[in-house]
């Protein structure tokens, strides 16, 4: 049985293409959380709940499994991110 990628590498070709096909449209609360964390994607969601992030001059985009798998991805981010001023 083939195990479904989390998150997949788009080639720019292909961002307008499945945005159409899999009728991708913006989610301002995702969004949202993009701009908290300093990410400099515009997010798609699509139908069957993909979600598409696009990097700000198109030259790609990452296609996460689901929207739990994208917050999952931020949260480490954060994690990692922590600064001095905060550990005390």
């Amino acid at each position: 049985m083939k195990q479904k990628k989390s998150k997949t590498l788009v080639q720019a070709k292909h961002i307008d293409l499945g945005i159409e096909k899999y009728g991708g449209t913006e989610n301002p609360k995702i969004q949202r959380h993009l701009e908290e964390i300093n990410w400099k994607y515009t997010v798609y969601q699509f139908e069957d709940g993909r979600v598409l992030l696009v990097y700000p001059d198109r030259s790609f985009g990452i296609l996460y499994a689901n929207e739990n798998v994208l917050y999952q991805e931020m949260d480490k981010e954060r994690s990692n991110n922590t600064s001095l001023d905060n550990l005390g």
